[in-house]
């Protein structure tokens, strides 16, 4: 048996996407367990580069089975409109298995999203995932597998886009929508997808049993998990092994390798607290530049600050890492000196761990360690001897604070530019 999960270790935007592309190439199955378009890999394909929130990184593999499980809310727009660009630039459609319990994302989820004003107040994306999970919650949901069932895909549809109505009555949007025609443009949609439809957690089982190799595509990062991560000012998903489990109906064990992904230094998108944050200047400024952070799903410009190994080993008791995958190191050359937080301040007390009540991490102090920087580019580097003696300093920090090993270091965007130690 060979399973791996590909684990987001911050506040997602690690390079996941990198990463999940390298160890495709290798997997006869790739799934993605949990989240929806709102999340976003950018990888390099044979010089070209992608942006995708619902495709497997198995989609770039001619016959690797391409898996979005049931912890997902799949916009069949969105994964439409994918498979096409795909279709069109390889020359092959991907091999889907859609789960027939993962929910939809429908038009009214959209709308209700603007509606409570949840991007403004916690930065989410406005594609409809929060409503999504919450009517799958309140068993009004629409599921995948009632595509296959018209008269029932209605009935439910109508059960939901009632409910929502019924919360905002004056809303002309709302008003404006109708059962008969949600169904019709969801089939319409559908249409590509439906002889795809069928039991995901018996074909990843059977993969498993068979000793095919699988590879689980986790979406986000730790920090923002639904009950772990920074809440409010989180997904609605569960973004760590434990959502690995519940997204696919499999145990977390069945991930024998588990690769958390950390990035040299730390983003987040969207609203909450950030100990480690730069202020906006032109350091912060910089760094997002060097670094392309901006968000492959909203575009919207990252904040950047040091890396954090309080929040790194809060989220290595999350997913128990058995490897790590270090990325954008290359982002730090030139740098004279390189901070890392190893704990915080809080109401004048020294704290080690990760308060999970957004309000007091707020309040939360960064104490830095200070290293030497380097300024040897990265960018050719290809053995891990190679690298610069404060390079190796900090992976060394990053391996101790997460209790695993460093196996793969990401030192540029192209599939080429990666370091693989022991791997």
């Amino acid at each position: 048996m060979s399973a791996t999960a590909v684990l987001g270790m911050q506040w997602g935007d690690e390079g996941k996407g990198k990463i999940t592309h390298l160890l495709a190439a290798d997997a006869h199955c790739v799934v993605r367990f949990n989240g929806g378009p709102n999340a976003g890999h950018t990888i390099i394909h044979q010089g070209k580069r992608y942006g995708t929130h619902l495709l497997p990184a198995g989609a770039f593999y001619r016959g690797s089975q391409c898996v979005l499980a049931g912890g997902m809310v799949i916009d069949l727009s969105v994964l439409r409109e994918e498979t096409q660009q795909v279709q069109a630039a390889l020359g092959w459609e991907p091999a889907l298995l859609l789960a027939e319990n993962a929910h939809l994302i429908l038009p009214y989820h959209r709308v209700v999203e603007q509606l409570e004003g949840s991007a403004a107040r916690l930065g989410t994306t406005r594609r409809g995932i929060g409503p999504a999970y919450r009517d799958k919650a309140a068993r009004r949901g629409v599921r995948v597998g009632d595509l296959l069932h018209r008269k029932q895909l209605a009935e439910r549809i109508a059960t939901g886009l009632g409910a929502a109505q019924q919360a905002f009555p004056a809303d002309p949007q709302l008003a404006d929508l109708t059962a008969d025609a949600i169904v019709d443009e969801l089939l319409d949609l559908a249409s590509p997808f439906l002889s795809s439809i069928g039991d995901a957690t018996a074909a990843i089982a059977a993969a498993i049993d068979a000793d095919r190799t699988v590879l689980f595509e986790g979406a986000q990062g730790a920090l923002l998990d639904v009950d772990f991560g920074t809440y409010p000012f989180v997904t609605s998903s569960s973004t760590t092994l434990a959502g690995l489990a519940t997204g696919t109906g499999l145990p977390s064990w069945a991930a024998e390798e588990r690769i958390g992904v950390v990035k040299a230094y730390l983003t987040r998108v969207g609203e909450g607290p950030f100990p480690t944050e730069l202020p906006e200047n032109e350091k912060a400024a910089e760094l997002r530049e060097r670094g392309g952070e901006f968000g492959v799903t909203t575009g919207r410009p990252r904040r950047c600050g040091w890396l954090d190994l309080v929040a790194l080993r809060h989220a290595a008791r999350l997913n128990r890492p058995t490897a790590l995958a270090v990325t954008k190191l290359d982002i730090l050359a030139g740098e004279d000196r390189i901070f890392v937080c190893h704990r915080y301040k809080l109401d004048g007390r020294t704290e080690d761990s990760f308060p999970l009540d957004a309000a007091r991490l707020s309040r939360c102090r960064p104490v830095y360690e200070t290293l030497r920087g380097w300024d040897e580019p990265l960018s050719s580097v290809r053995s891990v001897d190679e690298l610069p003696p404060s390079a190796h300093s900090l992976l060394e920090i990053i391996a101790d604070a997460a209790s695993a090993p460093v196996r793969l270091i990401s030192l540029g965007p192209s599939p080429e530019e990666t370091v693989r130690v022991g791997f």
